[in-house]
């Protein structure tokens, strides 16, 4: 499988007092991992996304220091009206952050390559268990039949169930700009028979995407399943 040439980084989520914030962007603006305007943007935010947010934005600016294009490096990065990344045009890229870490993958737009996304679940416990399992909500009929060969009730069914959730979750956001719209999730159906590719079938009515080649691929991570889609056109 062609694998796009992305770059993965990571932040830790901080953990900041309500009435520490300012000290804390100000910080992050002076070491560089946060722009002033970014800063601003993240101030105006309910203080339960402030952290996320800034992580996020380091992440993401820690990947693109990876990238050759200094330019990229210096402009803010603020949000699209879908809520992604607003990237300069010759970069695609995708945040994804639960309640500890955040990642985001950036990757230039060379070849075909049109947008990228990246998703991030924790591995399930013995305490998921305790819970009813999400597959049969999120996954086609295929895809609940390859799962049930680990059992809807154990630990690596319910790891499989997750690895489908964040591949889908990824495929969305690569697919978003297409469609601008929220894609059910029947509407992905995918493939994870082999084990070294993910074969990733569009089941929408948009003309806009019949001519789109998704790619994904997952891995574990620790603790967590981390999962990247890419759109080519």
């Amino acid at each position: 499988m062609h694998r796009s040439p992305a770059v993965i980084a990571r932040a830790d989520v901080p953990t900041v007092a309500d009435d520490a914030w300012d000290e804390a962007f100000d910080a992050a603006v002076r070491s560089g991992t946060l722009h002033p305007l970014e800063a601003s943007f993240a101030r105006s935010l309910p203080l339960p996304r402030r952290a996320t947010f800034m992580a996020g934005r380091q992440a993401l600016r820690a990947a693109l220091a990876e990238l050759p294009a200094d330019a990229v490096r210096e402009v803010p990065i603020l949000r699209t009206p879908r809520g992604a990344p607003a990237l300069p045009p010759a970069v695609t890229g995708s945040i994804t952050h639960k309640r500890t870490l955040a990642m985001a993958a950036v990757a230039p737009r060379v070849d075909r390559l049109q947008h990228l996304g990246l998703d991030l679940e924790r591995r399930p416990t013995a305490d998921d268990l305790r819970r009813p399992s999400i597959g049969r909500k999120i996954l086609t009929a295929r895809e609940y039949a390859f799962v049930q060969q680990w059992g809807e009730d154990t630990l690596d069914g319910r790891e499989q169930v997750l690895v489908h959730f964040a591949l889908k979750e990824a495929v969305y956001k690569a697919i978003d700009p297409f469609v601008e719209r929220y894609v059910r999730f029947t509407e992905v159906e995918l493939d994870l028979a082999d084990a070294t590719d993910v074969h990733v079938t569009l089941h929408l009515p948009e003309a806009s995407v019949a001519d789109v080649h998704v790619e994904a691929h997952w891995r574990m991570d620790g603790e967590w399943i981390v999962a990247a889609a890419y759109s080519h056109q």
